[in-house]
């Protein structure tokens, strides 16, 4: 009788470890076809809300490729495919067997002395860094305002920022040290100017940039968090100027941290936005009391005398859905003036 229990226990055993081992191969293939890319490109139509709507397969040109090196020996000026003023390059970084892929937007054509800012662009959760590339004109910034975008994209399109987002989360993915991988990777190009790195992202991609920008702080010079919530908290170990942009309402993350279906998803509460915002301008070093002015609907609260001649800045608008900025609000533009790429 005793026999026959163990033999049981031991097929019991058997059959979970072998369930376990597929789960585990299961994931890691799924992450590496999220991850490196192969077959044909993809063109995503989202719209503006950051919602994608339909993948539509696209075939490479002839003896053409997306993928190319982007690190200090490599030329980037040339490589990947040219569109309309913008060179577009696959960039990875390799995490064991997973080659985890990023997208890169410079102007086509780059003088040998030129150096460019650095914008990391953060996708949301459930959505890739396609469909963020596409839910405003950084194409036509890139070639106008003369700067390199670069699109990361998250495992299973999700961000581990410590206490959200799954499915990232729950497999313990290091994005902080695969962000930090892609700026260093980006720093190295003979075209960028490695002293003016930026981070944006929006939902799931702001709460990733806020943790980013506390565990290296330095290694941007400013953050532009969209419609997230710095959740853990956190402070910049250096002063490092912010830009927080929120619709208002919005039900998803709730700018006054109100309970929402997200919470679940996050499995933390969402602290309210402006106390947030506050204590990250208490770290800057900056003036308690801010100065609020609004027009159309907009509203700007403004720190001053901060450490190092940063800025924080809280804006706020109309709710639009939990969508990137677009209207009564141009999300891009703001961004890009906060950082100084466009005048």
């Amino acid at each position: 009788m005793a026999d026959r229990a163990d033999r049981r226990v031991a097929i019991l055993l058997g059959v979970c470890v072998a369930l376990a081992v597929a789960l585990v191969v299961t994931v890691v293939l799924l992450v590496r076809a999220n991850s490196t890319g192969e077959g044909d490109a993809e063109v995503v139509d989202a719209d503006p809300s950051g919602t994608e709507r339909t993948a539509v397969p696209t075939s490479r040109p002839a003896g053409s490729t997306t993928t190319v090196a982007v690190g200090r020996d490599a030329a980037p000026a040339g490589g990947g495919r040219v569109e309309g003023g913008v060179r577009i390059q696959l960039g990875t970084v390799s995490e064991g067997i997973v080659q985890r892929p990023y997208t890169v937007f410079s102007p086509a054509e780059v003088g040998p002395d030129e150096r460019l800012p650095v914008v990391v662009v953060l996708h949301g959760l459930g959505v890739t860094s396609q469909t963020i590339a596409a839910a405003a004109d950084w194409r036509g910034a890139v070639a106008s305002d003369r700067f390199v975008a670069v699109f990361p994209q998250g495992v299973l399109d999700s961000w581990n920022a410590g206490s959200c987002c799954p499915p990232a989360r729950a497999l313990g993915t290091n994005d902080v040290d695969f962000l930090t991988k892609v700026i260093d990777q980006l720093r190295a190009r003979r075209d960028v100017d490695a002293s003016r790195t930026y981070m944006t992202g929006f939902s799931n991609g702001a709460i990733m940039t806020y943790a980013f920008a506390c565990a290296r702080s330095d290694l941007v010079t400013a953050v532009a968090p969209i419609a997230g919530s710095n959740l853990s908290g956190c402070a910049p170990t250096e002063p490092v100027s912010l830009l927080h942009l929120h619709g208002v309402p919005d039900y998803v993350v709730p700018f006054n941290g109100e309970p929402t279906l997200s919470q679940l998803v996050s499995g933390v509460p969402f602290p309210p936005v402006p106390g947030t915002i506050s204590e990250w301008a208490g770290a800057d070093g900056c003036s308690l009391v801010p100065a609020v002015r609004s027009s159309g609907g907009v509203e700007r609260t403004t720190w001053s005398g901060c450490s190092d001649g940063v800025r924080v800045e809280l804006v706020t608008y109309p709710g639009n859905d939990h969508r990137w900025p677009d209207s009564p609000l141009d999300g891009l533009d703001t961004v890009l003036r906060f950082f100084d790429i466009r005048g």
